[in-house]
């Protein structure tokens, strides 16, 4: 933000001395057109920054300028708008003729062209900085909290008031991320105090979206038949005996043409997950559930990687003070459910 430099108005009559120096006028006539730096202005000037800096003193008792502070950078634009500005509004009023008689002088013209590379110089020089830092960007410009604010960006180019279902919903992460992008949202899962959880996370629901909560198992879900746009199974197939009866209950759920999207945990040895998370399998090859879609009946059955990895705790070993770190891989498997015509 601008702020003018707040001093006591100086008499018509100084003012009028101020706006005789020619310098002066070819520095207004400069910062009217763009906001510079000090060191710009000198060189759009041809001066040097001490012989700048006299003169911006004297504007700046005027309230002739505007600053913007970067840092330890100073930024100026004039002070001249039409019917604003201290001393009455004779700076704005004053500027109208003097400006008409400053275009028709060989130094304005002058000082455009030096502005016009001044200003050249400052697109390449950011281009530059593009440049050099475009191997390291990922770590120092596209850091983010969540991941939901590109999440949310992405999402919002989809269809809104679908009805999708979050199966095996848990306390509700993987719906988080769906609030808001559908109308209508059935979250699933076996436990009553998951389901608490998941409605404390997910209330209030945002405006214009339906939540439901049902009690149900995988292999037995309580949706009706072609209820469902789609469905997702979050970090669940690897909690279940048998993966075939939860897939063709998704596919019984889902309308002709609608998806499902299944996101799992890549083989692994974490041993220790299958008493502290309850985990029956160490991860799902992607293959073994690119099969079972094709079992229960869906098409167009893809495998994406994920730029993404699951996080968990492991228990401190014993004599460990601190628990190891672990990033397991993920993986995306969708399918369709054919349509009615194909």
């Amino acid at each position: 933000m601008f702020n003018a430099v707040i001093s006591p108005p100086i008499s018509f009559q100084n003012l009028l001395k101020v706006l005789a120096d020619p310098t002066r006028l070819r520095i207004l006539g400069l910062l009217e057109l763009e906001e510079l730096s000090v060191g710009e202005l000198s060189r759009a000037l041809g001066m040097t920054q001490s012989r700048v800096s006299n003169h911006l003193r004297v504007l700046r008792e005027e309230l002739l300028l505007r600053e913007r502070h970067v840092g330890t950078s100073t930024h100026l634009r004039a002070n001249l708008e039409p019917g604003q500005g201290p001393n009455n509004g004779y700076p704005s009023r004053l500027w109208t003729t003097l400006r008409e008689g400053l275009v028709s002088q060989p130094e304005h013209s002058a000082d455009r062209s030096r502005l016009a590379q001044v200003l050249a110089s400052r697109s390449d020089s950011g281009l530059d900085f593009f440049d050099r830092m475009a191997g390291e960007w990922d770590k120092i410009g596209a850091q983010f909290k969540t991941g939901q604010a590109r999440q949310r960006c992405v999402a919002s180019l989809l269809t809104r008031g679908l009805r999708i279902a979050d199966l095996g919903c848990g306390t509700g992460y993987m719906a988080r991320a769906l609030t808001g992008l559908t109308g209508h949202l059935v979250c699933v899962d076996r436990s009553e105090a998951m389901l608490d959880q998941a409605r404390e996370r997910l209330d209030p629901a945002p405006p214009g979206v339906e939540i439901e909560f049902r009690k149900g198992e995988l292999d037995a879900l309580p949706i009706e038949d072609d209820e469902l746009d789609g469905a997702l199974a979050g970090m669940v197939l690897h909690h279940l005996a048998d993966l075939d009866p939860a897939l063709r209950e998704m596919q019984r759920v889902v309308r002709p043409g609608g998806m499902a999207v299944v996101l799992e945990l890549a083989p692994h040895r974490e041993t220790w997950m299958h008493d502290t998370l309850g985990d029956r399998h160490l991860g799902i090859h992607s293959s073994d559930v690119a099969a079972a879609f094709q079992r229960a009946g869906f098409d167009q059955i893809q495998i994406e990687s994920v730029e993404d990895r699951y996080c968990p705790s492991p228990p401190p070993s014993d004599g460990e003070s601190d628990a190891r770190s672990v990033a397991l891989p993920l993986y995306i498997v969708r399918g369709r459910v054919v349509p009615e015509s194909a």
